[in-house]
């Protein structure tokens, strides 16, 4: 039986955060398997920011924009089966709110992978959106868990 195609994708945000997933295809009714956690990663020339009120969070929603050199944003390179792929699709709102696009992430070992990840969709960004205290708290646990720094999260606007 042939391997089935699997997808780099740099998660960041509530992406992070494994029950946050769960909770969301419980409630979709959709398989949660299909993801695979590789690595700690860093997407450079990019940083964090909150400029979008998301409803289903009640509060400001994580994007990553273009930042120039000096910036990167810390997340986790994952695996997605085709499945997982669609299921995250849906989660991120792709094509309407979030839109998948492909960016290369530095791995620890100092080399670069390509990847795809969401950024959102120019017509919904504006302004600082301050995010709730579980949203944050969310991101904040994903991020000390894998070692990974909590700047961006302070100073996502």
């Amino acid at each position: 039986m042939a391997e089935e195609a699997r997808t780099l994708y740099f998660g960041y945000g509530s992406n992070l955060d494994r029950n946050d997933w769960l909770e969301w295809c419980e409630e979709k009714g959709v398989n949660p398997s299909g993801i695979e956690e590789i690595t700690p990663c860093w997407l450079p020339d990019y940083r964090l920011k909150f400029h979008y009120r998301s409803s289903r969070r009640r509060g400001g929603a994580a994007d990553v924009v273009p930042a120039g050199c000096g910036h990167a944003v810390p997340g986790v390179l994952f695996a997605l089966s085709d499945n997982a792929l669609a299921n995250m699709d849906r989660k991120e709102g792709h094509p309407n709110y979030y839109e998948r696009c492909n960016v290369n992430v530095l791995l620890p070992n100092g080399t670069s992978m390509e990847a795809v990840t969401y950024t959102l969709v120019e017509h919904r960004k504006g302004e600082y959106v301050a995010p709730t205290a579980h949203y944050a708290a969310l991101v904040r646990t994903g991020l000390e868990r894998r070692n990974l720094p909590i700047a961006d999260l302070k100073n996502g606007n």
